[in-house]
This record gives structure tokens, C-alpha cells and sequence, in this order.
């Protein structure tokens, strides 16, 4: 199959990126260390003209993974990149059944209030991609997996501490519901074991 995937060089996009190759599928990442920046609009629509192609496509990478840079929050198109993929991929791939999208949200986007600037912007992206993929529940075309995450073991979790998923064993999963034939899987919300963990 033909997979592109978002931010594929670190944490949960890379070890996707790297489970797909290691199957024999034909992957290509998308990220700023080769050329792309999904808070740029035009790179945007350079990522989506060189995967409409494809089979698979994962929304997997947050604008600009420097938390030194996002936690400011001053620029508010700087955050938003993610989202504005989602809608264009969506977009490009209108009533095509073939083709499987998947979205990487986040518990957070359950929060009304979060620890910090940064987790409210943050949160804030994730919930307007529940409320784009949820508008679509009935609608088949493109085939949407939304998969919420609780704290994952990955930059973005830093400073909390507790259990997380591991982005290794994440990637098996998310792999197999994509790949399911007999099932279809819509919106599935994952977390680490024993919900214990805490910001810092």
C-alpha cells in the first residue's frame, strides 16, 4: 500500500513510518527535516498533492514539535496547521471509499480548562479535529480513524510523569485497524494503564 504519514521522525509518526516500511509498503514522511512545515499553507498543500495517490494517509504531526516555540501561543495560525491538513485531505478525498485517513487527537481536547496555555491551544486544535471527523459519522469516503490519546510517551508529555503509551506498541495498534478488513473503526480513545499520571 501507499502510505504518507506526518511528522514521521519522531515518537508515534516514526515508529508508524518505520513499522509501514518494515511490512514492504511504500512510505514517505513528511516533516521540517525534509522540506516540510505543516504550519506553512503552502507546504500544506504540497503534502496533499503528493499523497492524494495514496492509500493511507495519518495526520499525525503537531505544528512545529519545539514547545520553547508553541508555548507562547502568540501566533495562532502557528497552531493550527494539523487541523487545516485534516480538512484538506478530507477535501481531496471526498466520497473516495478506498482511501483510509488517519487522525492522531487527544484526550486533551476533553478539557475545557488545561494546565497551561500551551495544553489549551493545544486541546482546543484536537477538539475542532473530533468536530470535523464526528460531522462525518455516517458519511463513508474517505474511511476517517480518529484516535484520541491519553498522555503518550512522546514530546508533547514531558512534563508529566506516570505511565504513558508506548508509541512502539501504539503503532501495532493503530496498524491493525487500519488494516482491518471487517470492522471499520471510526473514533477509538486509548491511554496508559492505571491513568495515574500528573504534570509535573
Amino acid at each position: 500500500m501507499i502510505v504518507r504519514i506526518t511528522g514521521h521522525t519522531k515518537g508515534i509518526g516514526n515508529c508508524l513510518y518505520n513499522d509501514f516500511v518494515q511490512a514492504g509498503h511504500d512510505v514517505k514522511g513528511f516533516s521540517r527535516t525534509n522540506g516540510y512545515n505543516i504550519s506553512d499553507p503552502k507546504s500544506r498543500q504540497q503534502i496533499v498533492e503528493e499523497s492524494k495517490q495514496a492509500d493511507i494517509f495519518i495526520n499525525n504531526a503537531w505544528p512545529d514539535g519545539d514547545r520553547s516555540i508553541l508555548k507562547t501561543c502568540d501566533d495562532p495560525t502557528l497552531h493550527n496547521g494539523q487541523t487545516e491538513l485534516l480538512k484538506l485531505m478530507i477535501n481531496a478525498w471526498d466520497k473516495q471509499k478506498d482511501k483510509k485517513l488517519c487522525n492522531i487527537s487527544s484526550k486533551a481536547s476533553f478539557n475545557d480548562e488545561d494546565i497551561s496555555n500551551f495544553m489549551e491551544t493545544y486541546g482546543k486544535n484536537k477538539k475542532d479535529q473530533n468536530k470535523i471527523i464526528q460531522d462525518r459519522i455516517n458519511t463513508y469516503g474517505p474511511h476517517i480513524l480518529n484516535v484520541i490519546l491519553g498522555c503518550t510517551d512522546t514530546q508533547i508529555s514531558e512534563s508529566f510523569v506516570g505511565n504513558k503509551i508506548d508509541p512502539k506498541n501504539l503503532s501495532e495498534w493503530i496498524i491493525k485497524m487500519l488494516l482491518c478488513e471487517t470492522m471499520y473503526f471510526q473514533s477509538v480513545t486509548i491511554d496508559a494503564t492505571g491513568l495515574d499520571y500528573k504534570f509535573k
